[in-house]
């Protein structure tokens, strides 16, 4: 749907949807198929153009807003091994869970390239009858008293007016602080992924990987390549690529002066990781801001005319283990384009209604997740885990797998000693931590 600049400021929307990405596709599909007027605005020159080269997508969440999605969307492999990689000097511990259930439907998790996924799904909304723009920064807020009822756009005659605004801009949103919803983000609130795309063959993939036909692999990686950063390292295998990189936080970064590119080429030479994407070509290079404050960074999710959803309003979880963002996204997008449907419908526009929007989000993965995992960034901030438990778990497998002449000591004895090299203050505080944040 095409309209000229001065017919599109000039009308007035039910909802105003700013951000292409999964959450604002997701409110505006929603809003949009029961028959809302919808307006997307995307500042990028197109939808995908901020995104970042590829991830994983847990898609069952995806089900609800498109019935048998796997048919259709552009994925790349159903994730079925789960490994988890500690590496130390010479020495690294890997943990694979493979299960073949992921690999039928309802499926568990797909590798995906954001920018193909994301233009699906901005499809998919457009298909429902949300118009949308790209290449237009939205700069503010407009208000009549306390109410929001329109953006400020830097395009056309500048205003448009809407009856609810759904904000899904990104983490660093400051339409949600200029809102009041949020303050300034503080360091260990954000972390920064950055992300290569190398290319190689199908065949290759399956071969180093251990795959078999389209099933697919993901890593997380912690370990000394990061210096004691709080971070680790990543691998997505697509079908003719792979996704890899680094997340870390910016503060520790400019703490130790290193780049994240000194991060991402440690981690790369990693043996382990070397010979994963050896001969492989770079195809794209990226990085992004993630919100990874949790539950108590999140801002306030609603007021007067405005709802926020998506990374803007910190919907992220990382436990180390498995990260969950798209589908959050998604989740929590949903969860605005209902709110917002409902407050169409009965023509209240008052922060008493949007807060229904926070019941939606406790029914759904959402919010749910971040309460059952609000302990995981407390103990992810801790420098042991990317520096001496790594090294700890190394030794103790070289210590129960060498062999000399000397009397073989037991397991027991072996991890008394390791687990002594930290003191037992610490290790009884990243116990109950680690304990309660997973």
């Amino acid at each position: 749907m095409e309209r000229k600049d001065g017919v599109i400021m000039s009308e007035t929307f039910d909802v105003i949807v700013v951000g292409a990405g999964p959450a604002g596709s997701s409110a505006a599909l929603t809003a949009a198929a029961a028959g809302l007027s919808v307006l997307m605005i995307e500042r990028g020159e197109y939808v995908g153009a901020k995104n970042m080269t590829g991830g994983m997508l847990l898609a069952q969440v995806l089900e609800e807003l498109v019935p048998e999605y796997w048919k259709e969307v552009p994925l790349q492999r159903p994730i079925e091994h789960h490994r988890i990689m500690m590496t130390s000097g010479e020495r690294s511990f890997e943990i694979d869970f493979g299960n073949r259930g992921f690999l039928s439907p309802p499926f568990n998790g797909f590798s995906v390239l954001r920018q193909e996924f994301d233009e699906w799904l901005v499809g998919k909304a457009r298909g429902a009858g949300a118009l949308v723009i790209t290449g237009t920064v939205v700069d503010d807020l407009l208000y009549e008293g306390d109410r929001v009822v329109g953006v400020k756009v830097r395009r056309g005659d500048g205003d448009v007016r809407a009856k609810v605004v759904i904000l899904a801009d990104g983490v660093n949103s400051l339409l949600a602080q200029k809102a009041g919803l949020r303050g300034e983000l503080r360091p260990h609130d954000i972390g920064l992924g950055v992300k290569e795309l190398i290319a190689l063959p199908a065949a290759t993939i399956n071969e180093r990987f251990g795959l078999v036909g389209n099933a697919g692999a993901a890593y997380a990686v912690i370990g000394d390549f990061a210096r004691g950063i709080p971070g680790g390292g990543f691998i997505y295998t697509n079908k003719e690529s792979v996704s890899i990189g680094v997340v870390v936080q910016p503060g520790a970064l400019a703490n130790q002066r290193i780049t994240p590119d000194e991060v991402v080429e440690r981690f790369k030479a990693r043996p382990e990781i070397a010979r994963l994407i050896e001969g492989g070509r770079l195809m794209e290079y990226s990085g992004h801001l993630i919100p990874e404050g949790g539950l108590t960074a999140m801002p306030k999710l609603f007021r007067n005319g405005l709802l926020v959803a998506g990374d803007a309003a910190g919907f992220c979880v990382n436990t180390g283990i498995l990260i969950m963002g798209m589908n959050l996204a998604i989740s929590s997008g949903k969860s605005a384009g209902e709110t917002a449907i409902q407050a169409c419908r009965r023509g209240d526009f008052s922060a008493s209604v949007l807060s229904h929007y926070v019941t939606l989000l406790e029914k759904g993965v959402a919010l749910s997740s971040m309460k059952m995992y609000r302990r995981a960034p407390e103990f992810l901030r801790s420098p042991r885990l990317f520096d001496q438990y790594p090294d700890i778990v190394n030794n103790l497998m070289e210590r129960m797998i060498t062999v000399s002449t000397k009397p073989h000591e037991s397991a027991i004895t072996i991890a008394r000693s390791e687990l002594g090299r930290v003191r037992l203050i610490d290790l009884l505080r990243d116990g109950w931590v680690g304990g309660r944040a997973l």
